[in-house]
């Protein structure tokens, strides 16, 4: 049926008044035994046994036209009370598809801003994966060639995580590139972007952790500076082994000033990679409540060395996943991959190997 007819017809219902129906009733009633007397009814209290069928019969379909006006009020009230209860389950059925579409939108633009094509580097394969907890979230990762060549890789996690982080996350993501437009040097560029950044959280109760590696082709050099997000994990191919970097600085959006340390420099060989990841992935947990945690995820990754950057992912997503044996995701998910390969890399499409 048609909602604009059926919007009518619960008006049409919604127009039903009990106390007419009694006031109705009564008059019916009433109008019957006024008739009744007119054409020779005469009630007599004091002798009820003398009277007739036809007498009795008047006061017994006075009483059913009063009954019935009463029982036609009850039942339009509560006709009334159910399809108002309909209407507003409508009304909030309607409420609810606008707000999913509205999500979904959302989530689409979100996820637009995310890189689509893999950067080109010499002797680096990057990839990066991202999948909110909800149709948005407070995660995000991109990069992008700076004006000296070199190619920034960032990722970032604000609180939360929903509508109001990804709108956050969005900000942190142009003031980033932005600041890495104007600046070479990495803490004049994070220092900015807290500025900025900053701006936008008075008075929020929000802040966002952020991690940028600018990677050089030439020698395989990752300078790495971290505002509050670690632990940064840099793996050995010659000594098979993890080295974990804390942060440099504070989170974004804390306090005006970054004050941060120097990065750090990493020199890759063939063969080593840097992990950046979100929390998501270390505080996912199972039934019994334990965090899949820094351990299993260096495991997955070492397990995984060979493997191209973004199947690297893509192990690392399946085995949270089996660790938590279906426990909902409570946290966005973020990785970043860059591993130091001896070929040259031609620009690919970020490849979609990870399940949803």
């Amino acid at each position: 049926m048609d909602s604009g007819v059926l919007s009518a017809d619960y008006v049409s219902v919604l127009r039903l008044n009990p106390r007419v129906s009694r006031i109705a009733g009564a008059a019916a009633a009433a109008g019957y035994l006024i008739a009744a007397y007119v054409i020779g009814w005469r009630p007599s209290i004091h002798n009820l046994s003398e009277h007739t069928v036809v007498q009795t019969a008047v006061v017994f379909y006075a009483a059913i036209l009063l009954a019935s006006g009463f029982i036609a009020a009850l039942v339009s009230n509560e006709i009334t009370k159910h399809v108002r209860a309909a209407l507003h389950e409508a009304e909030t059925t309607r409420h609810l598809k606008q707000v999913e579409h509205d999500l979904e939108v959302a989530r689409s633009i979100q996820q637009s801003l995310l890189p689509r094509i893999r950067p080109t580097i010499d002797g680096m394969e990057i990839s990066g994966w991202n999948l909110p907890a909800d149709a948005t979230g407070g995660d995000y990762f991109d990069w992008k060639r700076m004006r000296d060549g070199r190619l920034v890789v960032t990722l970032a996690d604000v609180t939360g995580h929903g509508i109001g982080p990804a709108l956050l996350a969005s900000v942190c993501r142009a003031y980033a590139r932005s600041s890495f437009d104007t600046h070479n040097d990495l803490v004049k560029a994070l220092e900015h972007i807290n500025e900025f950044f900053g701006e936008d959280l008075i008075g929020g109760g929000r802040f966002a952790t952020f991690v940028a590696a600018v990677c050089s082709g030439d020698g395989g050099r990752v300078e790495l500076l971290s505002a509050g997000h670690g632990p940064l994990f840099v793996y050995s191919s010659a000594l098979d082994s993890f080295h974990e970097l804390s942060a440099q600085a504070i989170p974004l959006g804390l306090l005006p000033e970054l004050n941060s340390s120097e990065p750090v420099l990493v020199d890759l060989e063939p063969g080593d990679m840097v992990v950046l990841a979100t929390d998501g992935f270390f505080e996912w947990e199972n039934a019994e409540g334990e965090q899949f945690g820094f351990t299993r995820l260096t495991q997955v990754v070492r397990d995984a060395r060979h493997l191209p950057s973004e199947q690297i992912i893509a192990e690392l997503y399946t085995a949270v996943k089996t660790f938590a044996d279906g426990t909902r995701q409570m946290d966005d998910l973020t990785a970043v991959v860059i591993k130091r390969v001896n070929e040259k890399n031609e620009a690919e499409p970020v490849a979609d190997t990870v399940a949803g």
